[in-house]
């Protein structure tokens, strides 16, 4: 089997496969409780948050607030202060689960429109309370210019749904940024939203995360395990991501030159992608059918998004580019956790030609 859908969720390596064994079996404890064992686990929560905020914000101090996804997570945000009732900005290219929380819970949601090539326009606004944005985009891999569009809103606090690029490419400068464990190989998932430790406002955001799962209720207590194979996970990613995306841009390149003469057409510019999602479009053709004659040759790839992976509907996310209703359809997403061997990208661009010829 070749497995091309890391960006719905990445395998964990030998390494975090190794802890994950001993930390499930050590670290099963409730966290919160009065015990000592409760004690030792708050205190090596507190060390791993630590380790994620060195590795994430280049400094220790930053606060962490848990989830089981960041879907979950999305509503806290948007149910805080810092949203409900209040001028919100975002792209008309964002993540549906985060789109959803803030239509129900902002005041006034003002959506960015996006040009063909999956860049959002700014257009400056003084009055939002928060500026939302992806860095990198879930389905066909845009990379946002994300201080070029906070620039454009003024004193709103800045918030990226970082779970594309975290430990793929460098950490948004933001005030608060949504990260996936599941997205990081991460063996139980979990998700974080990660508080700059120099954002002002941090402790007023951790107090109301803090009563919105002890005293509402409303907010998932994700085991210890998981917090420390996140913390693990991360730093392991962050440590070798340079080289990584180097890599992963030279196979890219590569690839997209190998798919010329093919049906196949990459939907954004190489220098505008993430390197590690390869979404192409293919016209006359429905992305969810090239998926599965792909899945019967032991491919496992995309059409879209994860979370809309079922839906009858056309990607929103080329919509939004200006495709057509049944070009929509034609979306197939390739995504990586890593170059593939030479033979697996030989493999792949033969399975590729294949389903092609035979659709």
């Amino acid at each position: 089997m070749l497995y091309f859908d890391n960006a719905a969720a990445a395998p964990p390596d030998p390494e975090t496969l190794e802890l994950a064994r001993k930390l499930w079996s050590d670290d099963f404890a409730n966290q919160e409780s009065g015990h000592a064992l409760g004690f030792e686990l708050r205190r090596r929560i507190a060390a791993a948050e630590a380790s994620l905020s060195r590795t994430f914000w280049g400094k220790e101090g930053g606060r962490a607030v848990w989830g089981a996804s960041c879907t979950e997570l999305f509503q806290l945000l948007a149910a805080s202060p810092f949203v409900r009732g209040r001028r919100v900005v975002s792209g008309v290219l964002e993540h549906p689960a985060l789109a959803a929380a803030l239509k129900r819970e902002a005041g006034e949601l003002k959506l960015l429109r996006s040009d063909g090539r999956g860049q959002l326009a700014a257009e400056p606004d003084g009055k939002a309370a928060l500026a939302a944005f992806h860095e990198v985009q879930s389905e066909i891999g845009a990379v946002q210019d994300l201080p070029r569009l906070y620039a454009a809103f003024p004193g709103a606090v800045r918030f990226a749904d970082a779970a594309q690029g975290a430990g793929r490419l460098p950490f948004p400068e933001c005030d608060v940024a949504a990260v996936s464990g599941a997205k990081l190989g991460v063996p139980g998932g979990g998700a974080a939203l990660l508080l700059n430790p120099d954002w002002e406002r941090a402790a007023e955001f951790a107090a109301f995360a803090a009563a919105y799962r002890k005293k509402e209720h409303r907010l998932s207590r994700i085991p210890p395990a998981v917090i420390e194979l996140f913390a693990f996970a991360a730093a392991r990613r962050e440590a070798r991501r340079e080289e990584l995306c180097r890599e992963m841009r030279r196979f890219n390149d590569a690839f997209r030159k190998r798919l010329e003469g093919t049906k196949l057409v990459p939907t954004l510019p190489a220098g505008l992608a993430s390197p590690f999602i390869l979404h192409l479009s293919a016209p006359g053709m429905q992305g969810a059918v090239l998926v599965r004659m792909l899945s019967e040759l032991g491919v496992m790839a995309s059409s879209g998004s994860a979370c809309a992976a079922e839906s009858p509907d056309p990607s929103p996310a080329l919509l939004a580019l200006g495709y057509r209703r049944q070009e929509a359809y034609s979306g197939l997403r390739l995504s990586f956790d890593g170059p593939p061997a030479p033979d697996a990208a030989d493999f792949l661009l033969s399975a590729l030609e294949k389903v092609l010829q035979n659709y």
